[in-house]
């Protein structure tokens, strides 16, 4: 189940900024609130492997090869530091957590 589940939702409403009244007919916008993660990776023990960044890959791609579910990609772009597909380059190191749940923990307390 993805985390964002568990995310605070948030109201912006048009009275309270400008940006939203340009778009027609929109009274107000729910999102979802920014998640921080609290974590340094210097002081996690885990095991990974590597990969190589090559034509065709994506991070959800990665994640259902090592992992078997697709929704878990934003592990390794987190571990990477690098969020989405267009951050990484041909020739790229990935770093994969090969115990992927242990990672999740250790990140979503």
């Amino acid at each position: 189940m993805p985390i964002y589940k568990n995310f605070d939702k948030k109201i912006l409403v048009k009275s309270m900024r400008e940006d939203i009244s340009q778009i027609r007919d929109v009274e107000e916008l729910e999102y979802y609130k920014n998640y921080i993660f609290y974590i340094n990776f210097n002081d996690l023990e885990i095991s990974v492997r590597e990969h190589v960044w090559s034509h065709g890959d994506k991070l959800y791609k990665l994640a259902q090869t090592y992992f078997g579910n697709r929704d878990f990609f934003w592990l390794i772009g987190l571990l990477n530091n690098k969020p989405t597909d267009a951050h990484y380059t041909y020739g790229d190191i990935v770093f994969i957590p090969t115990d992927f749940m242990a990672f999740y923990r250790s990140v979503v307390k």
